[in-house]
């Protein structure tokens, strides 16, 4: 069943992998943000204490702009593609669904995920453990019942998750300008001083801000509908859907939940720590609530014959 095949050795193992690939897109972003941050801030007090240096300071604003989008982000999109097919095999193996190898492409290799996963030994002790990764409590259901309550967890976690970490870059992104402007207006700076010593140095770190509350908000809303998904694939399992019609509904739900791995940025530890426990509970109470309802559903069907 779901709940002791998550835990088994190959199934952590994947876990461990998927962890570590999206902990190197983590790190790449990082890199992003220290260089929009403050390194940008060097450089403008670098633009203020040598006047001339402006146009050198707007030039270094500009490349470390293209160097963002031309190489930096491609590189952790090769690396979330990497991160979403391990899950995706850990997904399909826990809960019993077909490999769809058009949509997903060619399994990982297991040198991949024992490379990833041993790299991912060494600093494991830092973060939350792998165990249990879906509610022990969907082994009550069959698996058919169990398998949509897994995926909808799936969604709800991470569009809550990513909601409130797209609202901390949004205070972020907004904090940001209203300090330029202020210290801009406290300087009588002109407008040209304005672009060039203030807004351009600031701009590779304006831009990823900007980009993660959009793609984190867009994420949310797209995870949304597919939770809504979740639950009408639900209701024609508790009307008595075929195992069939059930399985062939959740693997194009999981379809989705693939594409959307694949594009959805990353979202930083510190969030997923802080939020971690809270979420743990909510989500363990909600699967609770639906295999409880199913329960009561498979007895009333039972009933009679008994």
């Amino acid at each position: 069943m779901i709940a002791t095949k998550q835990n088994s050795d190959r199934q952590i193992h994947r876990l461990a992998a998927q962890r570590q690939r999206y902990a190197t897109v983590k790190r790449v972003f990082f890199w992003q943000v220290l260089i929009g941050g403050p390194v940008a801030i060097a450089t403008a007090v670098l633009s203020l204490m040598y006047p001339e240096a402006k146009g050198y300071v707007a030039a270094w604003g500009l490349l470390v702009t293209l160097g963002d989008v031309l190489w930096l982000t491609p590189w952790q999109k090769r690396f979330r593609t990497s991160a979403a097919t391990i899950q995706e095999a850990f997904d399909c193996d826990v809960l019993q669904l077909p490999w769809n190898e058009l949509k997903a492409g060619k399994p990982p290799d297991p040198e991949l995920v024992q490379e990833q996963s041993a790299k991912y030994a060494k600093w494991a002790h830092k973060m939350p453990p792998l165990q249990n990764w879906y509610p022990p409590c969907v082994d009550e259901l069959p698996i058919r019942f169990g398998r949509i309550v897994c995926q909808r967890t799936n969604c709800w976690w991470d569009a809550t998750q990513r909601r409130r970490y797209a609202a901390y870059w949004a205070w972020a992104v907004s904090l940001i300008c209203i300090a330029i402007c202020v210290f801009a207006l406290s300087r009588g700076s002109t407008v040209e001083n304005l672009l060039l010593q203030e807004i351009v140095p600031f701009l590779p770190l304006l831009l990823i801000g900007y980009r993660q509350f959009t793609e984190q908000r867009d994420v949310a809303v797209r995870l949304d509908k597919l939770k809504d998904h979740c639950d009408t694939i639900w209701k024609t399992a508790m009307g008595g859907g075929s195992d069939e019609a059930l399985l062939a509904m959740s693997r194009n739900l999981q379809d989705e939940i693939l594409e959307n791995r694949r594009k959805a940025p990353s979202v930083l530890d510190f969030i997923f720590r802080r939020f971690r426990d809270d979420q743990e509970t909510s989500m363990d109470y909600s699967a609770e609530q639906y295999v409880a309802e199913a329960k009561k559903t498979l007895d009333a069907k039972s009933g009679p014959e008994g």
